[in-house]
C-alpha cells in the first residue's frame, strides 16, 4: 500500500485542473488509502487552498470554485499547461486503446508502445550515461542490417516520437550519434571512462528554433483552425530544440520542410526551413 505519508497534496491539485472535481473515492482509488486519508488529504488541500473548492453533498465530491477558475485564467500558459498535462497522465497512467478490456478508462492513448525497449539494456545504458562510461552494444541499422559491434559513450537517453533513442559518442564512425534501442540487441559494460563527453556534442549544444505556421496551400478558414488548436490564435509559433534534436520535433509534429508535403497529410509547415535544413540530416 502506498505511503500515505508521502503523498503530495499538490498531487490533487492535478487531479482539480483535469479532472474538475475531487472525491474521497477517487483519492482511494488512486493513491490506494483508507477514507480516513484521503478525507485528510482533501482537509490538508482545502486548508492550503480554503476559497479553491465548493462541496456537492449530492455526489459528495468537491468541484472547483469561481476564485479557482479565476485563478486558472490568471495563469493560463501554454507550456504550463504541456507540464501539468504530462505529470497528470504520469500520475494516473495512461491506457492503450488495444488493450482496454471494459469501458470504464476515460483516458486512452490510440497507439500501442511497441518500440518500448528491454529494461536492462536501458538500465546499463542509463548507468553508463550517468557515470560518464564506455560500453560495447550490439547494433543493427538500415545502412548495416547484420548485427555489428560498436563501441559507444552514450550521454542521454532520448524518447523521440514512439522511439528511445541513446546519444552517444561512437568510436567507430568518430562522431555523435543516435542509436536506437529497439536496433539494440545485446549492452556490455567495459569499465572504461568516456573519452568524448555531453559537452563536446556540439549539435547537442546548440539551440536552434524552428517556427511553425498553417501549411501555406489550406484554406483561410482552415488556417485558423490550426492557429486556434496550435498556436493560440496567433499566425506562427516559435519553438526552441536541441539540434541534435530538430528532425524528431518536426517528424513528431508532421510539420512540411517541402513542396512534395501537402495537405492533408501535412497541415503544418516550417517557415524558416534554411535555419534549420541542416539539422534535418543528422545521423
Amino acid at each position: 500500500m502506498t505511503n500515505s505519508a508521502d503523498l503530495p497534496i499538490s498531487d490533487l491539485a492535478l487531479l482539480l485542473q483535469w479532472e474538475g472535481s475531487l472525491s474521497n473515492a477517487r483519492i482511494r482509488d488512486l493513491f490506494d488509502v483508507k477514507s480516513v486519508r484521503a478525507s485528510n488529504m482533501i482537509k490538508e488541500f482545502r486548508d492550503e487552498h480554503p476559497t479553491w473548492l465548493v462541496h456537492d453533498s449530492k455526489t459528495k465530491a468537491f468541484y472547483p470554485s469561481s476564485d479557482y477558475l479565476s485563478h486558472q485564467r490568471k495563469h493560463a500558459n501554454r507550456r504550463h499547461h504541456a507540464d501539468e498535462l504530462a505529470r497528470y497522465l504520469a500520475l494516473v497512467g495512461l491506457h492503450y486503446a488495444t488493450q482496454a478490456k471494459d469501458e470504464h478508462h476515460h483516458l486512452l492513448c490510440a497507439h500501442t508502445d511497441l518500440t518500448a525497449p528491454p529494461p536492462r539494456p536501458f538500465a546499463m545504458l542509463q548507468s553508463a550515461a550517468k557515470g560518464q562510461r564506455k560500453v560495447r552494444i550490439t547494433y543493427r541499422s538500415m545502412n548495416h542490417p547484420e548485427p555489428h559491434q560498436r563501441t559507444i559513450s552514450p550521454h542521454t537517453l532520448v524518447r523521440a516520437g514512439r522511439r528511445w533513442h541513446a546519444r552517444a559518442f561512437c568510436e567507430e564512425a568518430g562522431e555523435f550519434r543516435d542509436f536506437s534501442l529497439g536496433r539494440i540487441s545485446k549492452v556490455e559494460e567495459l569499465g572504461q571512462p568516456s573519452e568524448r563527453y555531453v559537452s563536446d556534442d556540439k549539435p547537442w549544444q546548440f539551440f536552434v528554433k524552428v517556427t511553425l505556421v498553417p501549411h501555406p496551400e489550406l484554406t483561410p478558414e482552415q488556417s485558423l483552425v490550426i492557429r486556434a488548436e496550435y498556436m493560440a490564435g496567433a499566425a506562427a509559433l516559435t519553438e526552441t530544440c536541441r539540434g541534435a534534436l530538430v528532425k524528431y520535433f518536426v517528424q513528431d509534429m508532421r510539420a512540411a520542410v517541402h513542396t512534395q508535403q501537402r495537405p492533408p497529410e501535412y497541415q503544418l509547415a516550417v517557415s524558416n526551413i534554411k535555419e534549420i535544413e541542416q539539422w534535418l540530416f543528422l545521423k
